[in-house]
């Protein structure tokens, strides 16, 4: 049997250490890029959980509005219902306890911030009245509301009431307008659909 001397080659198996510093500079590359997209991922979320809960709180203002155009007859403004008959349909889905003024809807023009307070944790009204309960917000909607009769041909009697909801997402306390790009809505209010 012959027997092999151990070549250049066989004492040189292995790495060398240049060959694993450039693998290691490629996984932290990719490792970098990767961790890069968790921010705008973080954004993208939060953008899509405000449009969903932006959209919610759309629907329940233009329902409020429909039902109490159609419970109070007629138009909006003299002789007809006003934005303080709303308080009637307060959603069964906020808290009772809380103050109404966070769930009164208000229009003019300025901006108000709407609070959504959910009554979904079991507590009763005496959780509330004794202190052992702090009441908190789940939502905030800073929010401007518009309602006017259409004057379409100059008819001011007789024809629908418009509504132009304009929202920014959380609670908004400074003077003027919210920053960012609001969600417009538009619905037409009619007595009855």
């Amino acid at each position: 049997m012959i027997q092999r001397k151990p070549g250049r080659n066989a004492r040189r198996a292995g790495y060398s250490l240049v060959e694993v510093t450039l693998a290691l500079l490629v996984v932290a590359i990719g490792l970098t890029a990767t961790f890069a997209l968790f921010p705008e991922g973080l954004r993208a979320t939060r953008t899509a959980v405000d449009d969903t809960e932006i959209a919610m709180f759309a629907e329940y203002v233009f329902t409020t509005l429909d039902l109490t155009a159609a419970k109070v007859g007629g138009n909006f403004g003299s002789g007809g219902w006003t934005i303080g008959d709303t308080d009637v349909f307060i959603s069964l889905m906020l808290s009772s306890s809380a103050s109404d003024v966070k769930f009164q809807l208000k229009d003019g023009g300025g901006t108000e911030v709407f609070y959504w307070i959910p009554d979904y944790y079991g507590l009763t009204d005496g959780d509330y009245a004794s202190g052992n309960f702090q009441e908190f917000w789940t939502s905030a909607f800073t929010y401007t509301l518009t309602l006017q009769v259409s004057t379409w041909k100059g008819y001011g009697s007789g024809v629908t009431t418009y509504a132009l909801l304009k929202v920014w997402p959380g609670e908004y306390t400074g003077s003027g307008t919210p920053p960012g790009a609001p969600r417009i809505f538009y619905r037409e209010v009619l007595p009855l659909r």
